[in-house]
């Protein structure tokens, strides 16, 4: 793989990390565009980490208020939320047991990408339906944490994507905008650094070449903080269609063309 390449493939993975597209299958399906078709999943996995280290810089307060709670303060409110995400991850990582093999399956054949980015579009429409309906606040509690624990498990699969679901499932439950945002992200936290020591201790490190994957990866950071601010920006305006028009034609242009 090429700097150039690598930088393209960061580029895509910072933005559609956030924006609910799905960055794993887009990963997957400009590779194939690319042709490079066995593309180590380390390699897709860093640069997931390069957006990890967007998500805590982007949220430090947020981590920063969450710590001190429960080390100095043993503040109840920070305690419970801790444990939902605890919960939420709790359900994906049992997911991921079953789902792996359907991920692998789509990382060979692109075509089946045009179903799940359908599905996300059709969750898209509904998240931005309730959206505009939800106007009391709401905690997240060990139904909803289990909830949308679930659905990032579903987001695994390339194609799904991992916020737009995660985000979309808060909804569901009847939590707020910003509220979804913020849990969806803190969820994200311990998913992609679990992924991260899973696929390190695999030993597929000579596979992938020191300076494209580092490229890539600063492409995926800084990228990544600009889809953060954009998505934020999205969904308090209760903007989530365009997303969603996206990937209809998106699913519709594989269909065709793959």
């Amino acid at each position: 793989m090429t700097l150039v390449e690598s930088i393209i493939l960061g580029i895509i993975q910072g933005l559609t990390e956030f924006l609910p597209v799905s960055s794993s299958g887009h990963l997957v399906l400009f590779q194939h565009i690319m042709g490079h078709k066995e593309v180590p999943l380390l390699f897709d996995v860093l640069l997931h980490v390069a957006s990890l280290i967007a998500i805590l810089i982007f949220f430090r307060k947020k981590l920063f208020a969450l710590a001190e709670g429960v080390v100095i303060k043993k503040d109840d409110t920070s305690i419970r939320e801790v444990i939902m995400l605890a919960i939420g991850t709790a359900v994906t990582v049992a997911m991921v047991i079953f789902v792996k093999p359907v991920l692998m399956h789509i990382r060979e054949h692109p075509k089946v990408l045009g179903f799940t980015f359908l599905f996300t579009a059709a969750i898209l429409v509904v998240a931005n339906y309730l959206m505009k309906k939800i106007r009391a606040d709401k905690s997240v509690s060990v139904k909803d944490a289990l909830f949308i624990g679930f659905f990032q498990g579903l987001a695994i699969l390339p194609g799904i994507s991992r916020s737009g679901s995660t985000i979309a499932a808060a909804l569901f439950k009847k939590i707020p905008g910003e509220k979804a945002v913020e849990f969806s992200f803190l969820l994200a936290i311990p998913a992609i650094g679990g992924a991260m020591v899973l696929e390190a201790f695999k030993g597929e490190w000579g596979s992938i070449e020191f300076f494209p994957t580092l490229a890539g990866c600063i492409a995926s950071f800084v990228a990544s903080l600009f889809a953060l601010k954009l998505l934020v920006m999205m969904v308090k305006k209760t903007i989530l269609f365009p997303f969603s028009i996206y990937l209809f034609f998106l699913s519709l242009s594989i269909f065709i063309f793959r």
